[in-house]
């Protein structure tokens, strides 16, 4: 089990698209918080997530982005994913997610320019 500190989770907006920033462990244990949270972002924008601050998914959180992928999908809305240098590249690579959640080399470098960091996201 991990400490509320160890996770946060901040929403914003960005160039038309709804951001959720995801900030440490994601497993199991706070599945259902991770969850709700993808959930209220609804399905009428694209999406990025970003996990530049997380540092680990096990399979559960990630079938949850896989579900958030298909909501969209089904509703023609993309789903990117930007890792930045974090180990959850690795994560995707392994799991063949990178094909549907990465971004290109050039959008990626794009975000890390101009997508701002929350100050502090919430716990």
């Amino acid at each position: 089990m991990h400490d509320a500190e160890e996770q946060a989770i901040a929403t914003s907006s960005f160039e038309g698209r709804r951001v959720i920033t995801l900030r440490g462990e994601w497993d199991i244990s706070n599945r259902e918080r991770l969850r709700e949270a993808l959930t209220a972002l609804g399905s009428e924008q694209d999406v990025i997530v970003d996990l530049r601050e997380a540092s680990f998914f096990d399979s559960t959180a990630l079938a949850e982005l896989i579900s958030l992928y298909k909501g969209l999908n089904a509703r023609e809305r993309r789903l990117e994913a930007l890792v930045g240098e974090s180990n959850m590249r690795r994560i995707l690579e392994l799991t063949s997610l990178d094909a549907l959640l990465g971004v290109s080399g050039q959008r990626g470098r794009y975000l890390m320019e101009h997508l701002p960091r929350p100050k502090e996201p919430q716990a």
